[in-house]
């Protein structure tokens, strides 16, 4: 993790949790952003994405980069498992590495705010609404939309078990509060 923050000079990091102004917030709120294989084979890009993650204000509490086998990408998605897209995105997830990231905020509402700068799942609408959003500017189709934000806390908290299943993010915050 200190090598993609390294190598793209991020200063978002862990260590920034120790700062008093981070340390003394009033309130912690997580989500869980996956920065897909078509933004993770592109250098610029994903160096783009995590510098404007950084200038919203988010620290990264966790983070690693991943590939997934096909049945790890239909456990993921198996909320999706009726719909027609299911299989596309199944297999667009197990095509590549993509770097998955816990990310906390202090001020604003996490999931919202990462859901925000994301923009709508399809990236024509998200091109057309909200110009500045992630999707409208690295986007390529609905499943290649360069990223994912839990839908939820509940959301959240199962996602981030099974990328990060030796961590516990309610003890992170625990140690925060």
């Amino acid at each position: 993790s200190s090598g993609i923050n390294a190598e793209y000079g991020i200063t978002n990091n862990l260590s920034l949790c120790r700062h008093p102004s981070v340390t003394n917030m009033q309130r912690l709120t997580m989500t869980l952003a996956l920065l897909k294989p078509d933004v993770f084979a592109n250098p610029t890009c994903h160096k783009q994405i995590l510098k404007l993650i950084e200038k919203e204000g988010f620290v990264i509490a966790n983070e690693k980069v991943l590939s997934w086998d096909r049945s790890q990408a239909e456990k993921f998605y198996e909320e999706h498992k009726a719909k027609f897209f299911q299989q596309r995105l199944v297999e667009f997830m197990s095509s590549g590495e993509f770097h998955a990231l816990v990310l906390a905020h202090h001020t604003e509402e996490a999931i919202p705010k990462w859901r925000s700068m994301l923009g709508f799942t399809k990236c024509y609408k998200a091109r057309l609404l909200n110009p500045d959003s992630i999707r409208a500017m690295y986007g390529l189709s609905d499943t290649r939309n360069a990223g994912h934000g839990s839908d939820s806390e509940e959301s959240f908290f199962k996602e981030t078990s099974l990328i990060f299943p030796d961590w516990d993010a309610k003890e992170w915050l625990a140690n925060r509060s």
